[in-house]
């Protein structure tokens, strides 16, 4: 299909494809049907399209459709991604022409910017999570020797958590989105693989098996932590793709400053051996440059998905500092380590 334009100008296209699929066109005109012909007419303006090797109903149904109430990625689907280049320069010419209402004045805002402002968010939450929480205060100033319960509990939920991994990742790695999120979201993946085994060995050093774990009931913010991150797996994961990578590399981070205070308190080296080789065999992987990575690739978001988004990462940051505000207030004061299904 070509398109006939008044031929006196034709200027380039001033926005990109990938800020024009956030667009909503609404089409100020007339649609006038002549031979093989479609006619936009406007104050006495004609703007003609010839029909080639496209329907004339296909491209007058197209044309309807912009009534301000589809963005191009939904107008996209509705026709067929094959579309998608066409669509862009045809919107773009129209509004060259002045029938698209207003489409100059649209704040167009690219999708990366809005995810690295989410990310900001996502680290700042977490970080302050970690200054206002006794647990990580104690652990960061070194001043004081946490009770032992504390630091093995650290362990045993952390397993927990990383045991769920599979049911975490396996959505993501079939994300259909982007086959290059699928591959960012794989690395990962195989980066965190192994995690729970190096704990499990750390905690069989203090008599604690697999037998045991799996009889034990993790804490209730442990559940809400793993339970929260496949909800949003499976049923959110332009949420999760968002916060991922600033979570991975969070708990990297958190697992340097545990182990340096398991060292400054000399615990056990035959408990810390594994604990340390968990934290060493992921330092030289940058998960924060991965999580950009992912964020680039992700299409995209207006406003209203921004602050969707935006209002899943408080409930997030609110469930992690649960996480480790209960390891806290659990070991700290009691002497079993294991809540056992049979006991409660």
């Amino acid at each position: 299909m070509s398109i006939i334009q008044n031929t006196e100008n034709q200027e380039n296209i001033e926005l990109s494809n990938q800020q024009l699929r956030e667009i909503c066109p609404r089409l100020v005109g007339q649609i006038n049907l002549h031979q093989d012909h479609l006619i936009l007419t406007q104050n006495g303006r004609d703007f003609a399209f010839q029909i080639q090797g496209q329907s004339r109903e296909m491209l007058h149904k197209l044309l309807s459709k912009m009534d301000g109430s589809l963005s191009l990625s939904e107008l996209t689907e509705k026709f067929s991604p094959n579309t998608i280049k066409f669509i862009n320069e045809l919107v773009s010419n129209l509004d060259k022409q002045g029938f698209i209402d207003d489409l100059a004045q649209v704040k167009i805002n690219p999708g990366i910017d809005r995810l690295l402002e989410l990310a900001d968010l996502t680290n700042k939450l977490l970080d302050n999570s970690i200054k206002e929480n006794p647990l990580w205060q104690a652990i960061n100033s070194m001043t004081s020797e946490l009770p032992i319960n504390v630091l093995y509990g650290f362990a045993i939920e952390h397993y927990h958590l990383f045991s769920h991994n599979s049911y975490l990742y396996s959505p993501l790695l079939s994300f259909q989105g982007s086959t290059k999120i699928r591959q960012l979201i794989k690395e990962i993946y195989s980066q965190q693989s192994g995690q729970d085994e190096l704990l499990l060995t750390a905690l069989n050093t203090i008599g604690i098996n697999q037998n045991h774990l799996t009889e034990t009931m993790p804490l209730a913010e442990t559940t809400a932590l793993c339970n929260g991150l496949v909800y949003w797996a499976n049923f959110d994961p332009l949420f999760l793709l968002s916060i991922i990578g600033t979570f991975a590399d969070q708990i990297l981070k958190n697992f340097a400053s545990y182990t340096h205070y398991c060292e400054w308190v000399e615990i056990d080296s035959s408990f810390l051996k594994p604990i340390q080789q968990l934290n060493n065999a992921k330092l030289n992987h940058d998960l924060a440059a991965f999580s950009h990575r992912i964020l680039q690739e992700i299409p995209p978001i207006n406003e209203e998905t921004k602050q969707r988004l935006k209002s899943q990462t408080y409930l997030f940051g609110e469930i992690y500092n649960n996480f480790y505000q209960a390891i806290w207030n659990h070991y700290a004061n009691n002497s079993n380590l294991l809540r056992r299904v049979t006991a409660i």
